[in-house]
């Protein structure tokens, strides 16, 4: 065998491994060592910060690992700012979607159940996002995502407006991990007051396998 086949043979067997490259299933804890709260326009014009906790999970399903169910709960506690007293922002997410494997990483699309708890204020409505995440080496991927968010208060304001996500994790073994990243949250209600959410985010990953489920 010349070297050509050689070479022809080494990338057919490194192909499936390398274009099989869903995101796995996983459990993540995490702490947030910084959230920021802006109001931009009206009487509750200011801005201030905080942080957190929460816990997410990301589950893959059937042979080939396209389909996924996705959910989200965190709270934070915002320090008070001009003549408003500290309050909590709890979030509830709920869904799921498709993703697909590429030459290298993987790309999703889903929606998702929101609800946003600020204090017994609440607003409810439908998130829709895109995803991206690349290995830049073993064991260690970085991902992102943008997306759009429509929501409901109570009081029936409606507030809607993109949303981004930025981050990366690392595998220590096949079942633990660590993660890293940041989200941002800018909605806008029908009185073009502005709401911006940024949440800086660092957690432990337990990795699971779903391939038979």
């Amino acid at each position: 065998m010349n070297v050509t086949k050689k070479l022809l043979l080494s990338a057919v067997l490194v192909l499936p491994t390398t274009v099989f490259a869903n995101e796995a299933a996983h459990v993540d804890g995490y702490y947030i060592p910084s959230s920021t709260w802006e109001v931009d326009g009206g009487s509750d014009d200011g801005d201030s910060d905080g942080d957190g906790f929460g816990v997410k999970a990301w589950v893959p399903f059937g042979r080939t690992q396209n389909f996924f169910l996705e959910g989200e709960y965190q709270s934070t506690s915002i320090d008070s700012y001009n003549d408003f007293s500290s309050f909590d922002i709890d979030q509830l997410r709920l869904g799921g979607g498709w993703q697909v494997p590429l030459a290298t990483g993987s790309g999703a699309l889903y929606g998702e159940y929101v609800s946003l708890d600020q204090d017994g204020d609440k607003a409810t409505g439908f998130g829709a996002h895109g995803r991206l995440a690349f290995p830049i080496a073993r064991n260690v991927q970085i991902y992102g995502q943008a997306g759009y968010l429509w929501l409901q208060a109570d009081n029936n304001l409606d507030l809607d407006g993109p949303e981004f996500l930025i981050g990366g994790s690392v595998d220590f073994s096949r079942n633990i991990g660590a993660f890293i990243d940041y989200r941002y949250t800018s909605l806008e209600d029908n009185d073009n007051i502005k709401y911006n959410v940024g949440d800086l985010r660092l957690g432990v990953r337990i990795l699971f396998d779903t391939r038979r489920m």
